[in-house]
């Protein structure tokens, strides 16, 4: 009987590292225990305490969020450098005292592309990095990510998003006031609204911008089960963002001029919070019949489904997908969660 080896590609520790795994932040002169205890993460530090001593009450909170946290300020670095680089672009194009174009289509993608990278390398090692509801949704579908955790994650990266928008707003409320005279639109003549959040370009018709949001995304999520998957070419540990920039500036470049390729609800979403909240009114929502709900979020989510389920029917071999699920053999033998841990198992 031959023997055939099969192993997951994507743990859920590859998905969300061991907290425990981690190099300890303080300088290595610091004091016991302090010195060879990663007091950034706990739980294992607790019981490390010398008796007496035990974690502040600030650090126990940011423990118990420490995923969400490390999603919010993720997703905020993705707006505060795309928002902020449209703005830049469009608020200062020949403007009444400068002949000179501060940036291109072209800067404005890399800057997309930086601030998804930047976001990548500032929450992997702490949530995994997805900054997406694209993303989180598919690592649920396909590699086990804990269902409990979807929705806390996608409010976090929603509310980061708000807060980057925000904060890139009050960067620029001067020139925005200056380009359309301080009014708050959302289409039309001087709009300001298309510089945060995404909107399907004037000749496009609904079913194309459907189309264009769900390819984006549907080979974002390909390439990022690819750049996942041990058993293929994965990049260096700590190099996944710069692979991350590519894929991004590719898509940007490519795929984006439709809808903006939001390819990313709460990217989308988190913004239209914020230009509501600064007064540019209920058309942040209905504009397009409700464009916000069926193209970035329904559209990106199919698209991100679809997208990761190709890899891993075509490509990926691991068994804690779902498509290489194994079934047990004529004698009822089989041990599927020894193969999710990767042992071996005769068949």
């Amino acid at each position: 009987m031959s023997r055939l080896t099969m192993r997951s590609h994507l743990s859920e520790e590859q998905v969300h590292p061991d907290p425990s795994t981690t190099v300890p932040l303080l300088p290595a002169s610091a004091p016991l225990p302090y010195q060879s205890t990663p007091l950034h993460k706990p739980p294992r530090w607790w019981p490390q305490y010398p008796s007496g001593l035990e974690p502040n009450t600030w650090a126990r909170l940011r423990h118990l969020y420490r995923e969400e946290l490390a999603e919010f300020f993720g997703t905020l670095l993705i707006l505060l450098f795309g928002a902020g680089v449209e703005c830049q672009v469009a608020l200062h194009y020949h403007t009444e005292t400068r002949d000179a174009a501060y940036g291109s289509y072209l800067s404005a993608r890399l800057a997309w592309a930086s601030g998804v990278a930047l976001a990548v390398w500032v929450s992997g090692g702490v949530s995994g990095g997805h900054c997406n509801p694209s993303v989180t949704i598919a690592l649920a579908l396909f590699r086990g990510f804990p269902r409990r955790k979807v929705v806390p994650f996608i409010i976090a990266q929603t509310l980061g998003a708000t807060v980057g928008s925000l904060l890139v707003y009050a960067n620029n409320i001067t020139n925005i006031d200056r380009f359309n005279s301080g009014l708050r639109t959302v289409k039309g003549l001087g709009s300001t609204a298309g510089m945060f959040f995404s909107m399907p370009a004037p000749e496009l018709s609904y079913p194309q911008a459907m189309y264009s949001e769900f390819l984006a995304t549907a080979v974002l999520l390909f390439v990022v089960f690819a750049l996942a998957d041990s058993a293929n070419l994965k990049p260096p540990q700590g190099t996944q963002p710069f692979a991350m920039f590519i894929t991004l500036l590719a898509i940007g470049s490519s795929l984006g001029y439709n809808t903006g390729y939001a390819i990313n609800g709460a990217r989308d979403t988190g913004p239209r919070i914020a230009l509501w909240l600064v007064g540019y009114g209920a058309e942040v929502w209905t504009h397009d019949s409700w464009y916000w709900a069926w193209n970035p979020w329904l559209s990106s989510v199919l698209g991100g489904v679809v997208g990761a389920a190709t890899y891993d029917a075509f490509l990926y071999t691991g068994v804690d997908s779902p498509v290489n699920r194994p079934r047990r053999g004529g004698d009822g033998r089989g041990d599927y969660e020894a193969l999710a841990r990767g042992e071996e198992e005769e068949v």
